[in-house]
């Protein structure tokens, strides 16, 4: 009986959604066309892999010279929604949209067809291809009362958000708050505005306003039961409590953000919010906690082309936990992977092409104001010294950046010598310090000791200058990796050390030569040393090897030995021997 009113229940929702799917589009007939535009783009819908529907639901509008460009655009929509992805038959649609409303010198139209198409460029990250064509729609946008323009609210919505994506907040700030006033307050909508307004406020560093604007969005987003936004407002508000130091309430904040996405199956938000978490989490190294989210975070990011951006964000994460758990599990794959996503990304989501892309608009904006002031000038002389004061600004500014960059450059090598200079300064003093000594086996203890904890500086500062802008000194002229090699156990120190062992534990020596011939030079070394108390890391550091060599070399020891071994040991580990 259950099963049967089940089936029934699944069956009437199937009959539903076929019904709605199946609902034609309708031809408004409204007074003035862009109320009758806009009355058919509120009609649009997703019919995701089913293109057949898709045309078949436009097909009105394709008979139709008056909304041709709107049949177009909606088409490459769909089209977009079929692929995932950019593809040429939505390139081909958008394009096409756009020439139908030029060929009917609509402005309007050319507005929104231009918009639209940008929109896709936006989504799947072109940036390159969609920075100058946004600065066209933004020029013809000026130049348009608001009450011409094609649904107001959603337009400048939509340039507010790329904007703020191209780092340009003052602007996207604007058009953000003109959105504002073209759309109906208490809506999904309304509060999307408000939670980005927020967003720019605290990219301007205004954290007072943009926490308002994001607790405003959150409280109206439980008014509206929009689940979703309601979750983004809480991820915004973690931005707040992480920058004034409260990194609990950030990552609670964070947790029920990823929760409430989860359960609205909001891969992106997820992701997002997952990898913030997880940059909280190596502060607060918590690294184990840390990589299990950024796990789940990395299957979303391979679900879509477009999240490459996300993906290395997770990688660069996951190696600086490597670096902090002193591994190197999978580190060559993570940065290979990381060199082709930069690559790929330089002209598409990456941080230069958001750079590029913010470069562009600014120097339009210059240029803009540049023509404007011409414009003003009514003498043609007057044109000249400006565009004569132009190319000496532009000469000067390129030999101050030239000037700079070789500053810069000197800069880097002075205090690359710096570094190495005073590392090798330390290791002077060490050496100086043993001789002062007399080198006896205490003094050469310390003097291990002492050279334990410069190698490992060698190595940080390696690391570090790797990652830096000043890798390539290290890469040219090796002294830090040199000096790194000079620290390592010599012949020469070895037979020093080797004979103040003797003197101190002449007994447990003679153990070793008697009782056990078939002990190699190399083994000797690592049990004198463990003999004196260095862990494995301080022999493998000291030695030149990995801790993983020094843990192999006893392996083999052990069988080599077979019961012999555990003797061997205690010995090892008696104060008295």
């Amino acid at each position: 009986m259950l099963f049967k009113k089940s089936y029934c229940v699944l069956l009437l929702l199937f009959i539903v959604q076929v019904k709605s799917q199946n609902v034609p589009l309708q031809i408004p007939s409204k007074p003035g066309k862009i109320a009758n535009i806009e009355a058919l783009l509120v009609q649009q819908k997703s019919f995701e892999s089913d293109t057949v529907s898709l045309k078949k639901y436009l097909d009105p509008l394709s008979k139709s010279k008056e909304y041709r460009s709107v049949y177009e655009g909606l088409l490459a929509n769909g089209y977009s929604d079929f692929y995932n992805t950019t593809n040429s038959k939505s390139n081909f649609y958008y394009l096409q949209s756009i020439k139908s409303a030029v060929v009917q010198k609509d402005l309007s139209l050319e507005i929104w067809a231009q918009l639209n198409y940008i929109s896709y460029l936006y989504l799947y990250r072109d940036y390159t291809s969609m920075t100058p064509r946004l600065l066209r729609v933004i020029d013809k946008i000026k130049k348009l009362p608001d009450n011409e323009i094609i649904l107001p609210g959603e337009t400048f919505k939509k340039i507010g958000w790329i904007l703020q994506t191209l780092e340009d907040y003052p602007e996207s700030l604007y058009y953000l708050n003109l959105a504002q006033k073209y759309t109906p307050i208490k809506t999904a909508e309304y509060a999307s505005i408000i939670d980005n307004i927020g967003i720019n406020y605290f990219r301007m560093g205004n954290d007072k306003a943009a926490e308002s604007y994001f607790n405003k969005a959150a409280v109206m987003a439980k008014q509206i039961d929009n689940k979703l936004r309601y979750a983004k407002a809480l991820g915004n508000l973690a931005l707040i409590k992480e920058k004034n130091g409260d990194l609990q309430a950030a990552i609670s904040l964070l947790k029920e953000d990823i929760q409430i996405s989860e359960n609205e199956q909001s891969d992106q938000n997820t992701m997002y919010a997952s990898i913030l978490l997880a940059e909280l989490y190596v502060k607060n190294n918590n690294l184990a906690q840390a990589e299990e989210i950024l796990n789940k975070a990395k299957e979303i990011a391979d679900s879509k082309s477009y999240f490459k951006k996300s993906e290395l964000q997770i990688i660069k994460l996951k190696l600086d936990i490597l670096k902090q758990q002193n591994k190197t599990d999978n580190e060559l794959a993570l940065r290979r992977r990381m060199i082709v996503l930069e690559d790929s990304l330089k002209n598409k989501d990456g941080d230069i092409a958001i750079s590029n892309a913010n470069w562009v608009i600014q120097k339009t904006k210059f240029q803009q104001n540049i023509n404007r002031t011409a414009n003003e000038v009514k003498h043609e002389s007057a044109m000249k010294n400006m565009y004569a004061i132009v190319i000496i600004m532009a000469f000067i500014s390129a030999i101050f950046i030239f000037l700079n960059f070789k500053k810069q450059l000197k800069n880097r090598q002075l205090k690359y010598n710096q570094k190495v200079t005073l590392l090798e300064l330390e290791k002077v003093k060490t050496e100086h310090k043993l001789t002062e000594a007399h080198e006896n086996l205490n003094a050469q203890i310390d003097y291990l000791k002492d050279k334990n904890i410069q190698i490992k500086k060698l190595k940080n500062e390696i690391d570090h200058i790797k990652q830096s802008s000043s890798h390539y000194l290290e890469k040219e002229n090796k002294k830090l990796s040199t000096l790194l090699e000079s620290h390592l156990m010599t012949e020469n120190n070895w037979n020093t050390f080797k004979r103040e062992f003797q003197k101190e534990h002449p007994e447990f020596y003679q153990l070793l030569q008697n009782d056990f011939p078939e002990i190699t030079d190399s083994n000797k070394r690592i049990l004198l040393l463990q003999k004196l108390n260095f862990n494995n890391n301080e022999i493998a550091e000291l030695l030149g090897i990995t801790p993983d060599a020094v843990k192999k070399s006893k392996q083999r020891l052990k069988k080599k030995l077979g019961t012999k071994f555990d003797t061997l040991f205690e010995h090892i580990n008696s104060k008295s021997a």
